[in-house]
């Protein structure tokens, strides 16, 4: 896979500024087309991965995983983690942070308990943006640890100001509303989920936005998914479902369930958005649901790479989850390493082996076999 761009690369994809090279690396690493340089697609995927926090969308129009230290793991390839959290939160940064300071080299340690809040959220705001490209970026275990560091200190600073955090939210100015809803995230406190579960209703989608964004980095089993189901499936705005989509993904990977997750995430697995059936196939994974193994099959064949990929990883944890999975499953990416293109057989091939305890590598016949033997 293609390296990710670095740290002043993500921003100047978010701001439309990327060079060449940098935008058609982008595409290769998250399986966009490249089209004249790839600028705008490149552009567009970032800024889908994003929660907005001072501008609505007009201003970066889209075109358009399991986790990361914020979100427990649940899967196991690294750009569909890492992409996931640190993309989403990057372009919030870049969203709202004023241009004349996008020059600025933040030091979120110096930040001192006495600033007053908007200034604690404007630099909360540079903050993130240097977390995300560093997690976004990070290929050496010193690069690693500083991102875990750098993430310590986010939610040591959050946590500290949470009642201001708080308090801001439900009544401050509009940007300090749209920024407290990310910041209180991070807090991965219990009194942060009332505050913004209510913000989803606000009549601000950037708040609504970025309180989705809170909720997934919060990342509580216990949060209720009705509203936030409501939100992925009747929505017309893409960021909307996008955030609805990662927070769902997120509250269930953390144990959480509700009525209506399986059917709504069922029925989004065809939205029009890729990172929606991304995280909704994974929803489906998590959860074990055997009655989605004909639609994830299907999904082994969406055209966006990190979908299918999806796709895959959900029918593994089906069948790891429920041994009699196994036969439907096996006989699905059997099928796939039939019908596939290159990747797809690759990945099929790696999933077979997975649930198989055993490994054919090329050998078709003998994979058919054993699929056939299984109830």
């Amino acid at each position: 896979m293609h390296a990710p761009p670095g740290p002043h690369g993500a921003a100047e994809i978010c701001a439309g500024r990327a060079p060449r090279r940098v935008a058609r690396q982008t595409c290769a690493t998250w399986g966009l087309p490249d089209r004249g340089g790839c600028q705008e697609e490149a552009r567009a995927a970032c800024v889908r991965l994003t929660a907005l926090h001072g501008r609505r969308s007009h201003e970066c129009r889209p075109q358009s995983l399991e986790s990361t230290t914020l979100v427990q793991p649940r899967i196991q390839f690294r750009s569909l983690a890492q992409l996931a959290c640190a993309a989403l939160a990057l372009c919030a940064a870049c969203a709202s942070t004023p241009t004349e300071d996008k020059t600025d080299t933040p030091n979120p340690i110096q930040e001192q308990e006495q600033d007053p809040i908007g200034k604690f959220l404007a630099d909360f705001d540079k903050s993130v943006t240097q977390w995300s490209s560093l997690t976004l970026t990070a290929s050496t275990s010193t690069e690693y640890r500083e991102a875990r560091v750098l993430e310590s200190v986010l939610v040591d600073r959050t946590t500290r100001r949470r009642d201001e955090l708080i308090k801001e939210l439900e009544s401050g100015p509009p940007i300090n509303r749209i920024r407290a809803a990310a910041a209180l995230g991070f807090t991965r406190s219990v009194e942060a989920q009332s505050p913004l579960l209510a913000a989803l209703s606000d009549s601000n989608p950037d708040v609504v936005h970025n309180a989705l964004l809170g909720l997934a980095v919060l990342g509580r089993g216990d949060t209720p998914l009705d509203e936030i189901c409501n939100l992925l499936e009747r929505s017309v705005d893409a960021q909307t479902r996008s955030q609805a989509a990662w927070a769902m993904r997120s509250i269930v990977g953390a144990g959480g369930s509700g009525d209506r997750v399986v059917g709504v995430a069922r029925r989004a697995l065809v939205d029009t958005e890729p990172f929606v059936r991304v995280q909704c196939a994974l929803t489906l994974g998590l959860l074990g649901d055997k009655e989605s193994v004909p639609a994830l099959g299907d999904v082994l064949y969406d055209q966006g790479q990190l979908v299918s990929r999806a796709a895959g990883e959900a029918l593994v944890l089906i069948a790891k989850k429920d041994v009699s999975q196994k036969g439907p499953v096996g006989r699905k990416l059997v099928e796939a390493l039939t019908k596939g293109d290159g990747r797809l057989q690759k990945r099929a091939k790696e999933d077979l082996v997975q649930i198989s305890d055993v490994n054919y590598g090329d050998d078709l016949k003998l994979w058919t076999e054993w699929a056939k033997r299984l109830p």
